[in-house]
């Protein structure tokens, strides 16, 4: 074995076990070294890439990636110009550019295919599952995962497998099957654990701290967000995925009541995603901006963020935050329709309304739904048709049993027995006052912040 083949295997490892400085040193000494016509120039400037990558450093990722690519191609080599091509795909789809992500993951796919490379075909697959997903194609994002995750278990490949059952886990969170989704994400984490795998390791115990918020466990899902960031931080990773977490530690904390801390996290992830040049970056900043901002009643700044996300959402057609955009902006009009009684807020949360339903019953999102049908029977309250309300939230009960959402049904049962007393006072068409009015949303409001932050 040459000098620079051993040099790449101790840097690929190394990068696996998140030492990325000492890997990406020997990494530049190789690209140094060897001529630009060998395979292994091409090879390091990949690897280099991805390493760049999962540090948050994108546009060195990208420069790395796309002259590795150009390299592969001028000098033939079909399968290190299609990694390259793969890996590109990867920083693409970080930096918020899915559709040029998307289209290299299909090209490195066809280079692997022609060359019979079954584990290239299997990474792409799970890759293509992630730009599914991302759009809501939720069957057809299962369908390429588990398609990828059955060539990485023939392939023995445990990196491919752990990637594919965190993926798989993600689905199922998304549709609020919380028991699978965290018997998928325990699984992955033991197989990142058997490898050394820090980053996989810090992805899995942040998605297991989003499965304890949405069973309303705050100590856990803190506790375990928590290790993810302090694992991110050990690497000194500043990536999308440090975003995410570091952002759903502001949603516990405002959760919480602890804005101090809050303020301190969202500085953080603002911070962050300054550097990475990152539409989604900027998305989960404007999202958690405003879930702060909503929660300590500064209601016009909390409706610019959400707007802000919902507009880069759709450029970047990220379905999820469309739709949680939505759901936050539906609470707000409710919020000022109640403090100042204009219907033309209730005409606004009409429409956002209609438009986060049918994303949801689209895309099969039952814990979302069970939101948005407490919020349609609110709605339909505050238009005095208490009887449709109360069916909106019968049904919401009755999909909350359906998928045992237990402690969600319980806070269902509240507000139905509010709406019966309502109904049988003969005094039901007398209006609230608007102290009892905000009192009533406040008792729902908490439980259905902890859906929509525990679906990120």
């Amino acid at each position: 074995m040459s000098d620079s083949r051993h040099l790449l295997d101790v840097a690929m490892e190394e990068a696996d076990s998140g030492a990325y400085d000492s890997a990406l040193a020997k990494l530049s000494e190789i690209v140094l070294s060897e001529p630009d016509s060998s395979e292994i120039h091409i090879l390091a400037l990949s690897y280099m890439g991805e390493a760049y990558r999962e540090k948050g450093l994108y546009e060195q990722s990208r420069k790395a990636l796309e002259k590795a690519e150009r390299l592969g191609i001028e000098y033939g080599f079909k399968i290190a110009t299609a990694k390259a091509i793969r890996l590109l795909g990867n920083t693409l789809l970080d930096m918020g550019l899915m559709a040029q992500g998307e289209e290299r993951y299909q090209r490195a796919l066809t280079i692997f295919e022609e060359a019979g490379d079954l584990l290239g075909v299997a990474r792409c697959l799970n890759n293509l599952g992630v730009v599914r997903a991302d759009r809501g194609d939720l069957p057809s994002a299962l369908e390429l995962y588990e398609r990828s995750l059955k060539i990485h278990t023939e392939l023995n490949d445990s990196f491919g497998v752990g990637a594919c059952l965190n993926n798989i886990g993600e689905i199922h969170r998304l549709r609020g099957d919380y028991t699978q989704a965290e018997e998928l994400y325990r699984r992955s984490l033991q197989g990142d654990r058997k490898r050394g795998d820090k980053y996989g390791q810090a992805i899995c115990w942040g998605n297991l701290g989003a499965v304890a918020l949405a069973r309303k466990d705050f100590k856990r899902a803190e506790a375990r967000t928590q290790r993810a960031v302090d694992i991110l931080d050990e690497l000194d990773t500043r990536d999308l995925a440090y975003v995410e977490m570091r952002g759903l530690m502001v949603g516990l904390m405002s959760a919480t009541g602890r804005f101090d801390q809050a303020h301190v996290h969202l500085d953080e992830i603002w911070s962050a995603a300054q550097a990475l040049n990152s539409d989604n970056a900027d998305m989960i900043c404007e999202f958690y901006s405003g879930v702060l901002a909503q929660r300590q009643w500064n209601l016009s700044f909390a409706r610019t963020h959400f707007n802000n996300c919902l507009e880069l959402a759709k450029r970047g057609s990220t379905f999820e935050y469309v739709l949680f955009s939505l759901i936050q902006l539906v609470e707000l009009e409710l919020h000022h329709y109640r403090l100042t009684l204009e219907d033309a807020y209730l005409k606004a949360m009409k429409e956002d309304l209609d438009q986060a339903l049918e994303l949801a019953q689209q895309y099969k999102l039952y814990g979302a739904l069970v939101e948005l049908l407490i919020l349609q029977g609110l709605f339909n309250v505050e238009n005095q048709e208490l009887a449709r309300g109360f069916d909106d939230l019968v049904a919401a009960k009755k999909l909350c049993e359906e998928k045992g959402f237990v402690a969600r049904k319980m806070s269902v049962d509240q507000q139905i027995d509010k709406i019966r007393a309502r109904m049988d006072s003969p005094q039901e068409h007398a209006p609230e006052t608007v102290e009892q009015k905000m009192r009533r949303f406040q008792d729902y409001i908490e439980d259905c912040e902890r859906i929509v932050l525990a679906s990120r």
